[in-house]
């Protein structure tokens, strides 16, 4: 279902189903491709950006209807944002996906001058698999031997029920959760050998990588969630705080895993004004140009297979 951005100024500029690397191609499922969608304020800026990483275990899911919905919180704000698309774990293992997003961000601080974006001021908001990757960006990977990607430190993350620590007995995971289960399509498809590995785990796991010089961070875990553990997320907090980063955390005694609520998108957005200085945008009326800067004019996942890139 999309959502309509008609909320939005008639300025507002659009750049849909834009490639951050050559070749890029739909994989088996639709949204498994290495795109984004851009949404940047009227006026001259320079802009904050966010950008929005998905859910859906890796191997699943898609950054639409979420990333133009929160579009519609963000553009209003003085924030430009961008709705990343990555390559899941049933056509390319990990860390193909933290790669991915790392070549994203690289291409928006390249083109930012262009698109009016501040490449200084960089937030980062992800819910489940989303939130590990928007982690894993915040502190780094340093000597985990991924691919270098040029994305440069964000400023600013966002974590909804985040899955910080992979490692099934350092993170404390119960047995009854899918990091147990041999059959999980998370087991198959993570792991490049298909099978749990636990030196694989830590090495994708952001709880490896805590330094002094993290960026800020708002955590936000369900009290109900029966999908990702809270014993981890409360060690990387503290451990976190201890490493001497400014740590937001909530614990939601009323949610489970989706935590993605306008709550807390209300939260972030406070969090992000706050940490990244926005300027209030130009013109917020209540129509919207539908005019796209690329050959794409719809959030479709047919549509997604035809995609421009600029190196």
């Amino acid at each position: 279902m999309q959502t309509s951005l008609s909320p939005l100024s008639p300025d507002t500029r659009i750049l849909l189903n834009q490639a951050y690397v050559p070749g890029a191609q739909a994989g088996h499922h639709p949204d498994s491709i290495q795109t984004l969608d851009l949404f940047v304020p009227a006026g001259s800026g320079p802009f904050p950006l966010i950008l929005w990483i998905h859910g859906g275990g890796w191997h699943s899911c898609g950054r639409q209807p979420e990333g133009t919905e929160l579009a519609l919180t963000f553009i209003p704000r003085g924030f430009a944002l961008a709705a990343i698309g990555y390559r899941l774990t049933p056509d390319a293992p990990f860390p193909a996906q933290i790669e991915d997003c790392g070549h994203a961000l690289a291409w928006l601080r390249r083109h930012a001058a262009e698109h009016r974006l501040d490449p200084n001021r960089v937030g980062v908001i992800g819910h489940s698999a989303g939130a590990h990757l928007t982690a894993l960006l915040a502190t780094g990977t340093a000597g985990a031997g991924f691919a270098e990607t040029g994305a440069g430190p964000i400023q600013a993350a966002v974590c909804w029920s985040p899955p910080f620590d992979l490692d099934r007995e350092r993170g404390a995971w119960p047995k009854r959760m899918f990091a147990w289960n041999p059959e999980d399509k998370f087991t198959k498809t993570f792991f490049p050998d298909g099978a749990y590995d636990a030196a694989f785990a830590r090495r994708a796991s952001p709880a490896s990588y805590i330094h002094a010089g993290l960026p800020a961070l708002l955590v936000v875990h369900g009290a109900l969630d029966t999908v990702i553990p809270f014993a981890p997320v409360e060690d990387f907090v503290k451990r976190a705080r201890s490493a001497g980063a400014d740590v937001t955390f909530r614990l939601d005694a009323k949610l489970g895993h989706n935590t993605m609520n306008e709550e807390s998108k209300e939260e972030a957005l406070q969090f992000l004004v706050r940490t990244l200085r926005p300027r209030p945008a130009e013109g917020t009326g209540n129509s919207f140009q539908n005019h796209i800067t690329t050959q794409n004019r719809a959030l479709t996942a047919a549509g997604r297979s035809d995609t421009s890139v600029t190196s």
